[in-house]
């Protein structure tokens, strides 16, 4: 699957279906802040979809579910195709 195959009619179906009937609690998780269902498409704070294997190192898992998560669009564009960095174990706050 190329990268313009991943901006397909199905895969737009399949990210808006995620986005607003996902069960990711709104949460990004690249920040831990909340995500606003409200906040207009587009725009930084805005949710959209990241994969934590990027579609520039797995390009046939840009549709897989399991590979989503829910971030805003200002993190998920930070990260570009950067290895997701887990907070260190027992860490109690923002590090």
């Amino acid at each position: 699957m190329s990268r313009h195959s991943a901006r397909s009619s199905a895969y737009n179906r399949l990210r808006r279906e995620w986005l607003w009937n996902g069960d990711h609690g709104w949460t990004c998780h690249l920040c831990n802040r909340p995500v606003s269902p409200d906040v207009v498409p587009g725009s930084p704070q805005s949710a959209s979809v990241d994969h934590v294997i990027p579609t520039s190192v797995a390009p046939e898992r840009a549709m897989d579910v399991t590979n989503w998560r829910l971030a805003h669009l200002v993190c998920n564009q930070r990260r570009q195709a950067a290895p997701v960095v887990e907070p260190p174990r027992g860490a109690t706050r923002r590090w």
